[in-house]
């Protein structure tokens, strides 16, 4: 068993705004995560870096900035810790760690989706 996500893709109306992505970790294993995107000048995250104790979600705050309309990616990097790791930064830098990744596709949209519409 794994981290879950409740989103493969994140959509925006507006060149700028902010979306909430939803990391559950169901299993009894604490998780380090580090966030990653294509267009950091553009893209913000809170937290970046952080754990995910057993049995609690994240809340991953995305915040984009006023910028030309295009498609980025928002890469969420994630590897098992002991519940004694005081620095998930520190556990990326490990030789030889290779984090799982999930990959979420950010876009923005020139019209508003139509009422109802997902």
């Amino acid at each position: 068993m794994s981290l879950t996500f409740n989103t493969t893709s994140l959509k925006w109306v507006a060149p700028e705004g902010q979306a909430i992505v939803k990391i559950s970790n169901a299993t009894q294993q604490r998780f380090a995560i580090k966030i990653k995107t294509t267009n950091v000048d553009v893209y913000k995250t809170t937290p970046n870096i952080d754990f995910i104790n057993p049995g609690f979600t994240l809340n991953l705050v995305v915040c984009r900035g006023k910028a030309p309309m295009k498609e980025d990616k928002l890469a969420i990097n994630y590897i098992e810790c002991e519940m004694t790791d005081t620095d998930a930064a520190e556990i990326f830098k490990r030789p030889g760690v290779k984090p799982n990744v999930y990959m979420i596709t950010m876009k923005c949209e020139e019209t508003p989706p139509a009422p109802g519409a997902p």
